[in-house]
């Protein structure tokens, strides 16, 4: 009986989880709006600064992050009966979580266009917050 109650919560489990949106989907609807709306949502730059009659916004993360990374080890042998060419791990890795986010506005601080790079989910911050906000 146990295990048929397991078997029924688990899909509800699996539908219970949800993916953060993409950066861009959350960044939309702030497009052609006065940026102090987006400060409202994921907080102030770490930098301003004006080029070439525009306004850029530059928001940083950078943060060491211990995360598990899947490794593959080549190694030979028998595993059973079947031959053993790799194994693949997950192994705790120290790696650089870094996001950096740039918000380009007119003189007149509307939104006009943005861009980001990121590393191993480094901008995972912003999408929270503008994932919250939508909803």
């Amino acid at each position: 009986m146990k295990h048929y109650f397991l078997l029924l919560l688990a899909p509800l489990a699996l539908f219970g989880c949800a993916t953060l949106m993409p950066l861009d989907d959350g960044l939309t609807p702030f497009k052609g709006k006065p940026v102090n709306r987006l400060f409202n949502v994921i907080g102030f730059p770490n930098n301003i600064e004006l080029v070439n009659n525009k306004i850029v916004h530059t928001y940083l993360i950078e943060r060491n992050h211990v995360g598990l990374v899947t490794e593959t080890e080549y190694t030979t042998g028998l595993e059973g009966q079947d031959p053993l060419i790799a194994k693949t791990m997950m192994q705790p890795t120290q790696v650089n979580v870094e996001c950096a986010l740039t918000v380009i506005t007119n003189k007149q601080k509307i939104i006009e266009q943005w861009k980001y790079e990121e590393t191993y989910e480094g901008c995972t911050p912003y999408r929270v917050k503008l994932a919250d906000f939508v909803r």
